[in-house]
């Protein structure tokens, strides 16, 4: 069973309560960690949950990585500086989710001990309600699309400014095909914006596919 020691809040998020296969004590103090890791050389998993990650939090967090085996460290965070960004990708030392992705907490962590490579998102992704219709971009470097052209409704699992996350009922996109996504934002007005799907999973539970869209133009 996976030790998992939490600090920067009162209680165990539920994603990782529900999850059979952790042990999760919390942590109040985080000074208290090193007393608490030292019990076992098994694999072990700190989840930090800052509002703001600064350099004190990553020498902290490095030391104890360094000086007691089989340690990962998990950030949650807020907000992220952008030196702090060049930082953590270039010693890549932790795994750092934004706050917007905590549902995602437990996956990640069973991504991690199975072996997977996890990267930092350039730009936090927040949940959308509204629907999105997508269809094959008719720019310059779409031409090499399907040369059928449904227009197809969506619903996004997250967006950014940046890129998005998004569901549609067909199996329909490939990877690096590019698209033209119009959705209405959240102040209501309605957004066109050119992207290139980045990666592509069918989910056969609920008949969908699931696709990374990258922005290219800004709505």
């Amino acid at each position: 069973m996976t030790q998992i020691f939490i600090t920067g809040t009162q209680k165990i998020p539920n994603q990782l309560k529900n999850e059979k296969s952790f042990n999760c004590t919390v942590i109040e103090n985080p000074y208290n960690l090193r007393a608490a890791l030292q019990g076992t050389n098994d694999e072990k998993i700190i989840v930090v949950f800052l509002p703001f990650l600064e350099i004190r939090h990553f020498d902290i967090y490095s030391y104890l990585q360094k000086t007691i085996p089989n340690v990962k460290t998990f950030f949650v965070v807020n907000e992220l500086s952008s030196s702090m960004k060049i930082k953590l990708k270039t010693h890549r030392d932790f795994v750092v989710l934004w706050k917007t992705e905590e549902a995602n907490l437990a996956n990640d962590i069973l991504a991690y001990l199975e072996g997977k490579s996890l990267q930092l998102r350039e730009d936090k992704r927040e949940p959308h309600e509204n629907k999105a219709m997508l269809s094959p971009s008719l720019l310059p470097l779409g031409m090499e699309n399907k040369g059928f052209q449904p227009i197809m409704g969506g619903s996004f699992e997250n967006i950014s400014v940046n890129g998005s996350c998004l569901k549609i009922k067909a199996p329909f996109y490939s990877k690096k095909d590019f698209v033209s996504l119009t959705y209405q934002n959240k102040a209501g007005e309605y957004v066109s914006i050119e992207g290139q799907v980045r990666w592509t999973k069918w989910n056969e539970g609920e008949q969908s596919q699931e696709l990374g869209v990258q922005f290219l133009t800004q709505g």
